[in-house]
Order: C-alpha cells, then structure tokens, then sequence
C-alpha cells in the first residue's frame, strides 16, 4: 500500500515538473542592432524600387494617353475631351507667332547665361491680359515664398519636381519670372524678386537637370505685370491671397525656341 502512494506521489511530482517546464516561454536571441537597421534599410529599399517601378508605369501611361489624345484631337477638335488641347495649342501657337516676342524671350535667357539677368522694363509686346491668358494654358507651376524670404522649401522642390517631369521633352525655354509684393522699398522688392528666380533657376539646374542654355528669367519687381486675384485663382489650386501670390516665381514652358536648332 505505502509502495503504490510513493508510485502516486511520484508521477503526480513528474507531471507538476513536466508542467512547468512547458509553460515556460524559450526567448528567442535578439539580433544584433545592425542587423535590425541594415533589414529595416533593405525593406525600405525594396518599397521604394517597387513605387518607383510603378511610378515609371503611370508615367509611360500617361505619355501615351497624352500621345493619343493629340492624335485624336487633329480629326475632332470640337469634341468635349478636346479643348484643354485645343486651348494649349491655341497658346503655343501665340505665343510662337510673334517673331519679335521669340526673339526677346530668347535674348532674355541669353542675358541670363551671360550674367546679366535683370529686370526687364520692355515686357509689353503683348498685353497684360493675353500674357496671362496664354500662361494659363502653357505647362507652368507658381511657387510662393514668404515674406522678405527667397530660399525654398520642401513644397516649393516638390512642386518644381512635378513640374519637369509634367513637361517632359526637351524642346523649348523655361522661364522663371521672380516677383514680390508691394510691402517696403522698390529697390528691395527687385532684389527679393530677383533672388527668387535665381534660387528656383539654380535648383531647376543644378538639382533637376535642366540643360542651363534652356532656363532663363525675368523680373518685374512690383510695379509690372502684379499678379492680381484672378491671376492667382487661375495659376494655382490653392487658396492663397494676392500678396502671397506676388511673393513668388511662376515657371513655365516656353515652346517656341529648340535649342538644339542654335548649335
């Protein structure tokens, strides 16, 4: 009897032993903080080649439908669809037209490559209006600057980014036309306009790769051509009012000079 409970006893203390060694969780050994960095820096590759892979995709895409649409416009320019196109060739077709007004853009970037951008007081071959009007329908981005600053920020580099990948082929001028509000001193909004076009045709360069012999600017201070509600309401998406509008340096396409053709 006493030899069957030292039996009972003994697999009742097994089976307590057993338990617990079961229920006991075995920690994995962490690795090393390197190797935690160097698979957190390979996921985020791999992300980033995938996005940027589709990224290549929409743009082709993208490409195409424009391609096409051009193509289709040629046979149905009445059609609906059409008259973003029509009106962009309607634009390039003005601006390109004029030879004298050719012929003064181009002297303006040449200027500029010889360092001698300035502003410029004999912008009136055009009026106002149509100048505005034509800016609308060309590719073009407003980047805005804050009060008595010219430097850019992570917005405004973004912006421009989108702007020479929406622009695309190599033909034509891009222009850059600084500007500032009517707060303070003439002389020092002239230097504030002109800073801004410098450092947006500095980063267009030397940051995007833009050949130097393309991109040129002008000013107005503010005494000429000041963006009014209106102007900022069509040249911008966002909501902003007159005075940050002027704080700016609108960048378009200008389509009617190849460079390659001045070689």
């Amino acid at each position: 009897m006493g030899y069957r409970l030292l039996n009972i006893s003994l697999l009742l203390w097994f089976s307590a032993c057993s338990a617990g060694v079961s229920n006991q969780v075995v920690e994995k050994p962490k690795p090393p903080p390197g190797m935690i960095e160097l698979i957190k820096y390979e996921k985020k590759t791999q992300e980033l080649l995938s996005a940027t892979n589709k990224l290549g995709k929409l743009r082709a895409n993208k490409d195409e439908l424009r391609r096409r649409l051009s193509a289709v416009c040629v046979d149905y320019p009445k059609h609906n669809a059409c008259a973003e196109e029509n009106a962009a060739r309607y634009a390039r077709e003005t601006f390109c037209r004029d030879k004298s007004f050719v012929e003064h853009v181009d002297g303006i970037v040449k200027a500029c490559h010889q360092g001698q951008c300035k502003q410029v007081d004999d912008a009136n071959l055009i009026t106002r209006s149509q100048y505005m009007m034509l800016l609308t329908h060309l590719p073009h981005t407003l980047v805005t600057f804050p009060a008595a600053k010219t430097r850019l920020d992570r917005r405004d580099r973004r912006q421009l980014q989108e702007f020479v990948e929406n622009i695309g082929a190599d033909k034509g001028y891009v222009i850059v036309v600084g500007r500032a509000s009517k707060d303070g001193s003439w002389r020092r909004n002239l230097e504030y306009a002109l800073g801004r076009a410098e450092k947006t045709r500095k980063y267009l360069v030397d940051q995007l790769g833009l050949n130097n012999q393309r991109v040129g600017y002008i000013t107005y201070g503010h005494t000429k051509m000041y963006l009014t509600a209106v102007d900022a309401e069509r040249l911008t998406n966002r909501k902003i009012s007159v005075k940050q509008a002027n704080r700016s340096a609108l960048v378009f396409a200008y389509p009617c000079f190849d460079p390659r053709r001045s070689r």
